[in-house]
């Protein structure tokens, strides 16, 4: 199995070690390819709409952000970790989310999201964890991806050495138990709610081409990629 890791924080701290411990649930013997944050990606979205507009290989941050979405894509387990910072994900989690807008289900999804599976790692020493499995989640979901799991732990310490035992053994029995429904998935069919999305917004994309055909305007670039793949005519990207 191909994973992906992408760190929202430099620090190895009790976020890293929830990493780890879900790491070594899930066995040490799969293809990891790890990024972390800033480091591998310490640029902010423009908003030049370049990814819209044609495709993320004109993004002017390339260099960052086609190597990791082309490990995401690659993946069969994305894995995303991020801290509590303020109640949300770290800035540095969401600055990278923010260059893959064009991905999400609105414009130009891709088809093998549909049978991946993703797991999202999160801490704080007290509350926001909901927050930062929604900030990471709504990607997520709207990239596609079939499953999506979450692993939190409040733990009342800011290090991981003074951590409770307790705590700890409530994160590792939380990983054992979603490493063993990521790796007994076999075939990855999407959920309820990414098969809603899906409908919904292929709907969306008919409306607004009725619409831009009144009003004489062309197909847009979103529109030509729903029809080229075959899912305004009642395909869809999971088997």
């Amino acid at each position: 199995m191909k994973i992906i890791v992408i760190n929202g924080a430099e620090q190895k701290g009790c976020t890293y070690n929830m990493k780890e411990m879900f790491l070594d649930a899930v066995g040490r013997g799969h293809d990891v390819t790890e990024f972390t944050l800033p480091e591998d990606c310490p640029v902010f979205c423009t908003g030049c709409k370049a990814c819209f507009y044609r495709d993320i290989s004109v993004c002017p941050h390339r260099e960052y952000t086609v190597p990791i979405w082309d490990a995401i894509s690659a993946a069969d387990l994305i894995v995303f970790t991020s801290p509590v910072y303020v109640f949300h994900a770290t800035a540095q989690m969401k600055a990278l989310l923010d260059h893959y807008g064009s991905k999400w289900m609105a414009h130009s999804p891709e088809r093998q999201m549909f049978s991946k599976q993703a797991v999202i790692i999160t801490n704080a020493a007290g509350m926001g964890m909901k927050n930062v499995a929604r900030d990471i989640g709504d990607s997520l979901r709207y990239w596609g991806v079939a499953r999506v799991f979450v692993i939190k732990q409040a733990l009342f310490e800011s290090r991981w050495e003074l951590v409770a035992e307790k705590r700890k053994a409530a994160i590792k029995r939380s990983c054992a138990r979603v490493s063993s429904r990521v790796t007994a998935a076999g075939a990855v069919k999407p959920s309820i709610g990414v098969k809603a999305r899906f409908y919904i917004m292929r709907m969306a994309q008919r409306m607004i081409h009725k619409s831009q055909l009144k009003a004489g305007q062309p197909e847009t670039k979103d529109h030509l990629y729903w029809k080229e793949n075959g899912w305004l005519s009642g395909g869809k990207p999971w088997r």
